[in-house]
C-alpha cells in the first residue's frame, strides 16, 4: 500500500487518502515469502516494521501539510471566497482527522511487532495471513474475525 497524497473534491465528495497497492511498497519490495519459512519470521517481522514505520512516517508529513493550509488563514471579503475558503478548511479538518485515526492505528500495529503480538488475529488468536498483512498492514483480526465483526456492527447500526 502506497499512501500518495490527499485530494479535495468539490460538490458532496469528501477528501480523502489515496491508496495504491503496487509491487512497491513505500520504496519497499513486495514481501516474498521463502518455501517453509515459519509464519512472523524475523524478515516478515523487519519488512513488516519497515512498511508500518514508513507508513507512520507519509502520514506525519500529511499532517504537517495540514497544519500549514489551516494556519495560512486569509481574510475574505468576498462572501463566495469566504464560503469556499471554510469548505476547504472543513474538508482539511476532515482529512486530518482521518490520518489522526489511521496514525494510531499503525502505531498500534508497531507495539504488535514489538511485543511479537503482529500478524495474530485478536480476536482467535490465529495467523492474519502475509496477503492480508501485505494489503491492510495494520489489520488486527483475521478475515473471519473481522467479517463476522463487520456484520455485527451493521446490526446493531454502529
Amino acid at each position: 500500500m502506497l499512501l500518495k497524497d490527499v485530494k479535495k473534491f468539490h460538490g458532496s465528495r469528501e477528501a480523502g487518502i489515496v491508496i495504491e497497492t503496487e509491487n512497491v511498497v513505500l520504496d519497499l519490495e513486495q514481501y516474498r515469502e521463502i518455501l517453509k519459512e515459519p509464519y512472523m519470521s524475523d524478515k516478515q517481522m523487519t519488512y513488516f516494521f519497515n512498511v508500518l514505520k514508513g507508513c507512520y512516517s507519509a502520514l506525519s508529513k500529511e499532517m504537517e501539510g495540514f497544519k500549514v493550509v489551516l494556519q495560512a488563514g486569509e481574510q475574505l471579503v468576498d462572501e463566495v471566497d469566504r464560503a469556499s475558503n471554510e469548505e476547504n478548511q472543513r474538508m482539511c479538518f476532515r482529512a486530518s482527522d482521518r490520518c489522526r485515526k489511521l496514525q494510531k492505528k499503525v502505531k498500534a500495529a508497531i507495539e504488535r511487532i514489538q511485543n511479537c503480538d503482529y500478524g495474530y488475529c485478536k480476536t482467535c488468536g490465529s495467523e492474519i495471513g502475509l496477503a492480508r498483512l501485505e494489503v491492510r498492514p495494520t489489520a488486527d483480526q483475521c478475515i473471519n474475525c473481522k467479517t463476522v465483526a463487520e456484520m455485527h456492527e451493521q446490526r446493531s447500526g454502529g
